[in-house]
């Protein structure tokens, strides 16, 4: 299953400061997309929006489903700070593949299937080494990873990521990024919000240039590292 995500005048305000303008973006299946800014901008809060992790105004083709079918529409890989789990690898992705498995399939997942689904997702982040080990005790490339899993296992058509090459080195960066062009290769829609934008812009197919919350540029990551529109994305 593939799926394109819609919005209509998307915006999102918290204590009467507009933190996001009206936004209406159309992004198509398997697009890799990359949203760019400063601190504070509002890539995250954008994010959050458009899946409905968040109250907002406006229409998002995913938010304005039930919980249910968010589920089965999107994954959401929150920055690693954020991660607090105390529990292992293969723990992890089997809670989470018995939460979000395909909901119109009555039976009970075997721990036969379950287990065959998590190696599927390990092996396809290279981080089948990596089964028995604690959350707490993974590098943050490692752990970036093994969210990325996470969110394969929930096989789903769409994913989004906040941050993900955050404290990353520059090889696991790399590594991070490979997988997530090669995951729009396979037609799953990606959406990460960024800082890392010059290593970051061979792996994806658009960048979405948000300041002070409003989208202020959109095209090929060339068009928008171009002096004209970082200017419009960067600076004041």
């Amino acid at each position: 299953m593939t799926h394109s995500i819609e919005t209509s005048n998307l915006s999102v305000t918290l204590n009467g400061v507009q933190l996001v303008q009206p936004t209406s973006i159309s992004v198509n299946a398997g697009e890799a997309v990359g949203i760019i800014g400063l601190n504070g901008a509002g890539k995250s809060t954008l994010m959050k929006a458009i899946i409905g992790l968040i109250p907002h105004q406006g229409f998002s083709n995913i938010s304005s489903q039930s919980f249910e079918d968010r589920a089965r529409l999107c994954a959401w890989v929150p920055q690693t700070r954020e991660i607090v789990w105390d529990v292992t690898v293969e723990t992890l992705l089997g809670f989470t593949l018995q939460n979000f498995r395909d909901q119109n399939d009555s039976n009970r997942s075997s721990s036969k299937k379950i287990r065959f689904s998590i190696q599927d997702a390990l092996l396809a982040t290279n981080t089948s080494k990596l089964t028995n080990r604690n959350i707490r005790s993974l590098s943050g490339g490692e752990l970036t990873s093994v969210l990325i899993a996470r969110a394969l296992v929930q096989q789903t058509p769409s994913i989004f990521l906040d941050e993900p090459l955050a404290s990353l080195d520059p090889i696991q960066k790399i590594s991070v990024l490979s997988l997530i062009q090669q995951l729009s290769k396979t037609g799953i829609t990606v959406i990460a919000s960024l800082h890392d934008i010059e290593i970051a812009q061979s792996y994806f197919s658009r960048f979405l240039g948000i300041k002070a919350g409003k989208v202020v540029a959109d095209g090929s990551p060339k068009r928008l590292l171009s002096k004209k529109h970082f200017k419009k994305i960067f600076l004041c």
